[in-house]
């Protein structure tokens, strides 16, 4: 299973949700190595609360000790008045010197002999983050301070401890990366909503519809493509619409000449080589008629519609001469909707029919659901073909393989009935292919997308 999203939507999403979580972790590893122990802000009030204190009771009078620290909050006994100090001397810490040496600033007339500080993490309690009193987001900060008639003023404080990332996180993370989010979502949305218009638009037009030109919308880029696309689409809609127009008027004019010859013709004695006149102008004119009938219909301006394939390949059976509908039959099984041009493909199923009852004897059509599209198969019980020719018989006015003729015998058509069928078919996107089945015959199948 593929992580990485296949839309540019997720796509730029997680990129910008990684770049922010790589943010992060480049804060906090600048952050880690200028940490302190204390909060910055819990350290100040502590040592200016203690300075405070010290400097009251070098003002007042030894036995006015106990009102001096009832007047400054000491209601809780953490500051107190001792003859022996309570923190031993020792080396201190790092945390421990930064404020030693912020009680040097505040207080510069006590000699720094005279200040001893511990700082410790309370024993005993859960080290959790989210206890509030005996967890590690709280220190035990103990203090002893000299006054100058020799006594010690001693403290008991709980300052912060400095902030933990995961802290960090829980505040930074979503409030700077869900509002980001948020932004780039609805960007995204605004900017690939008309390339998705656009993508929808090009698979319509790959199916030869018609449809109607897209907004100029979004952002510069995406406005110029879909200006582009506009202009591709009506200019190959001009151009097939000019060659669908020639094709029809020489067609049609061609009919003249011929109509002449075959009066000209009917005057002639009879012999041979009139039969073979006659014979030669006949298939001229079902060429000149198919052909009209294939101009015809691709200048019909034609709507796309859920057709029901199986219906509309009963329609072509029904449509069959009493002959015809007797050797060609529809195999059982479920109604397959497609969105199509109904009479295109008709036309495309019809002529792949009429060929097989042409050449193969029967008919036998199969409708089947594929992924993402249907397929429509005309199966025949005849010689087949050989395989050089399953490609040329596309070709319009190519003759197949005269194996193929019952009796030795032309079965009529002038070769453009396969190339009708799978111009239909490309016209929806899909495609026509043959091939020769292993028990005999040859398999037509209709591929749509």
């Amino acid at each position: 299973m593929k992580l990485w999203p296949r839309g540019m939507a997720g796509q730029l999403t997680l990129l910008i949700l990684l770049g922010l979580l790589l943010a992060h972790v480049v804060a906090l590893v600048l952050l880690h190595q200028n940490a302190q122990v204390l909060n910055p802000v819990a350290r100040e009030r502590a040592i200016s609360r203690l300075a405070t204190t010290w400097r009251m009771l070098e003002w007042a009078r030894p036995e006015d000790a106990e009102q001096v620290l009832q007047a400054l909050g000491n209601d809780s006994g953490d500051f107190w008045v001792g003859r022996e100090p309570a923190v031993l001397p020792g080396e201190p810490t790092a945390e421990e010197r930064r404020m030693l040496d912020a009680l040097a600033t505040k207080l510069p007339n006590l000699p720094p002999a005279h200040a001893r500080v511990r700082l410790e993490i309370p024993r005993g309690g859960p080290l959790g983050v989210f206890n509030a009193e005996l967890g590690w987001s709280v220190f035990e900060l103990e203090t002893a301070l000299r006054l100058s008639d020799g006594r010690w003023l001693h403290s008991r404080q709980r300052p912060l401890a400095g902030y933990q990332w995961w802290r960090l996180l829980r505040f930074s993370l979503p409030t700077s990366t869900l509002p980001v989010l948020v932004i780039v979502l609805v960007f995204v949305w605004r900017t690939l909503r008309p390339i998705k218009a656009l993508a929808a638009a090009a698979e319509c037009v790959s199916r030869g519809e018609r449809i109607a030109p897209l907004p100029l919308v979004g952002p510069r880029e995406t406005r110029e493509v879909s200006a582009a696309f506009n202009l591709m689409q009506d200019k190959l809609r001009r151009f097939v619409d000019d060659r669908t127009q020639l094709l029809a008027a020489i067609s049609h004019d061609i009919r003249t000449p011929i109509t002449s010859l075959r009066l000209r013709t009917a005057l002639l004695e009879p012999s041979e080589q009139r039969d073979a006149m006659e014979r030669t102008l006949t298939g001229m004119g079902e060429m000149v008629a198919q052909t009209l009938e294939f101009a015809h219909d691709a200048a019909a301006i034609e709507a796309t519609c859920a057709t029901g394939l199986r219906e509309l390949v009963q329609e072509v059976l029904q449509e069959l001469p009493p002959d015809g509908a007797l050797r060609a039959s529809l195999a059982a099984g479920p109604e397959v909707v497609y969105r199509a041009r109904p009479m295109s493909l008709r036309r495309a199923v019809a002529n792949l029919v009429d060929n097989a009852l042409r050449h193969g004897g029967g008919a036998r059509v199969s409708v089947l659901a594929e992924s993402g599209g249907a397929c429509i198969v005309v199966e025949d019980e005849g010689p087949g073909l050989e395989p050089a020719m399953l490609e040329c018989v596309f070709e319009p006015f190519f003759q197949g393989d005269p194996a193929r003729h019952r009796d030795g015998a032309r079965a009529g058509g002038v070769g453009l009935g396969l190339s009708i069928a799978r111009s239909c078919a490309r016209a929806h996107g899909g495609d026509v292919h043959l091939a020769n089945r292993a028990e005999g015959g040859l398999r037509a199948s209709i591929h749509l997308p």
